[in-house]
């Protein structure tokens, strides 16, 4: 008995000091040979959760719901109840998730006003930022600040500023909602908050961040909260900071280091956030995609779907560098109509959706993709946003022939790309800018933006789009007519075997489109038959 007291009072310091996996082997230790009162319960499920171990932590708080229910104490078992409504969501049990918040909601609803009761609307404003009703999310925000500010709880105020900046910046209204979230994450960077409050606040900053395509700033939250999670001597929460920080990582060019990350990461959050672990494997998937891995990309995004969330993108782009252009224009037309109202999830998407639909000959989808993020980026302002708008406007200039026009918009992409440090579409914009400054015969110019290209794509170990700047280097060099982007496609589909009829299934496009796609390239390239093109 002496030592099972002891093992629980050398707990509840460890828990004290932070120390959480002493206090949770201790913990452990004294619920297997005497069990835990409902209190020490909820100890050792939060050190339990600082751990990054969801399957111990769960079971904890479950107990601890009911031993409170059992005795009466409605407002912590209320409390209990929240928590497994976030535990459950990390976990993508959804059905359970809600299970558990609509139990809390009902247990909390009678009682005197209580910080509980913050921490409830806190939750249903990230539910409903999350589901992109910003307007519901602002009410709840705000309900949440008030409160905070009649209890005097620091921790809900600044979460309740936070969520409202948030949910002001999905509306559009940008200026005030970084000025409420650089206020809230000034007092988690202060010290002035709880662990938990902390730790939300420093991954929802740097989540707005890259949403925003602010790399810079995300980048540099993501060190610090590095750095504050360190400090902690926490778990999962830096398997998070680590997928995001492995974004920026990808945007730079450190492919291989970022891969190593978001591995790590998931290994370290497999029984903490598997939402965090689908994105670990979307971002793998894009990286493998870059360097030319068609395999492992399908696998990354395979496990990615398999976890609940969209691997688009990046399987539409896979698609499209398989030539399943049908399938790749499909795809992308999917993934923006599940997502008519979240703006920055768009954004990420419209890129591809001008890139695919110039593939697919769909000029009115790719205009209407352009002109939206246009406007996103105009709203929003980051030099990334704007580049990818430069780039993707540039792109269909190019399909409508107006190469003077795209060769000024794609100039822009280069150089807002180059600001951000993002080396990859830097190269991709280069080969563009050569294909505008071919059209209007420049092809000086035109040589020097792929010889550019190249070393870059050979630099960072993109072999596919290395190749296909040499190949396009060699065309110009030869001063042989260089084929358009959809005559590519065209001849690398014939490449395969496929007939006239095939190709047209393949691209979506009429037979007679496809027998002047193929005359074209026959005369482009002096040749007498499809079976040179083939060869």
């Amino acid at each position: 008995m002496h030592n099972d007291l002891h093992a629980l009072k050398a707990g509840r310091d460890a828990v004290a000091r932070r120390a959480w996996r002493e206090a949770f082997d201790l913990l452990k230790e004294a619920d297997a040979t005497t069990g835990l009162a409902p209190e020490d319960l909820e100890l050792f499920a939060t050190a339990a959760f600082w751990t990054g171990q969801l399957s111990e932590c769960i079971p904890a708080r479950e107990r601890a719901y009911a031993a409170y229910v059992a005795k009466g104490n409605v407002r912590r078992a209320g409390a209990m109840a929240l928590e497994l409504a976030h535990e459950y969501s990390l976990k993508l049990v959804p059905s359970v998730a809600e299970a558990w918040l609509h139990r809390a909601d009902r247990l909390l609803n009678d009682e005197p006003e209580c910080a509980e009761q913050g921490w409830l609307n806190r939750l249903c404003a990230e539910i409903a930022i999350n589901r992109g009703d910003p307007d519901q999310a602002l009410q709840h925000a705000k309900k949440t600040l008030e409160i905070g500010i009649r209890l005097g709880d620091r921790d809900l105020q600044a979460a309740s500023l936070h969520d409202q900046g948030r949910a002001l910046i999905a509306k559009g209204q940008l200026d005030k909602g970084l000025a409420l979230i650089d206020e809230a994450t000034a007092a988690a960077v202060g010290g002035e908050l709880g662990l938990l409050p902390t730790a939300v606040i420093y991954c929802n900053t740097i989540i707005v961040c890259r949403d925003l395509a602010d790399y810079q700033r995300a980048g540099d939250w993501s060190e610090a909260a590095k750095r504050w999670c360190e400090r902690q001597a926490l778990t999962g929460f830096p398997g998070i900071c680590r997928v995001l920080r492995a974004e920026v990582m990808r945007l730079r060019g450190q492919w291989e280091e970022a891969a190593q990350e978001l591995r790590r990461a998931c290994d370290e959050l497999r029984d903490f956030s598997l939402g965090t672990v689908g994105q670990a494997f979307r971002e793998i998937g894009e990286i493998r995609l870059r360097m030319g891995d068609l395999a492992g990309a399908e696998e990354a995004f395979r496990q990615t779907h398999e976890l609940g969330l969209s691997p688009q993108p990046g399987l539409a782009m896979l698609r499209l560098a398989e030539g399943k252009v049908a399938a790749a224009l499909a795809a992308i037309r999917t993934a923006l109509a599940d997502q008519p109202r979240k703006r920055f999830a768009r954004a990420r998407l419209l890129p591809v959706a001008v890139e695919i639909a110039v593939a697919a000959g769909d000029l009115d989808f790719g205009r209407s993709a352009a002109e939206e993020l246009a406007v996103l980026a105009s709203d929003h302002g980051s030099s990334a946003l704007q580049a990818a708008a430069a780039a993707a406007q540039g792109r269909l200039q190019l399909a409508e022939g107006d190469a003077a026009a795209a060769g000024e918009m794609l100039r822009r992409a280069c150089r807002l790309w180059q600001e951000v440090d993002a080396p990859y579409e830097t190269a991709i914009a280069q080969i563009l800018l050569a294909e505008a400054y071919r059209a209007q015969g420049n092809t000086e110019d035109a040589s020097l933006e792929l010889e550019t290209a190249r070393k870059t794509f050979e630099r960072l170990g993109a072999a596919r789009d290395a190749r296909r700047a040499a190949y396009a280097a060699g065309q110009l060099a030869d001063r042989r007519p260089v084929l358009s982007a959809r005559e590519q496609e065209v001849a690398a589909l014939i490449a395969r075997g496929l007939s006239n009829r095939e190709i047209a299934r393949t691209l979506v496009v009429s037979e007679r489109t496809v027998d002047t796609h193929v005359h074209r390239i026959l005369n482009k390239l002096g040749f007498a038959s499809r079976s040179q093109i083939a060869a």
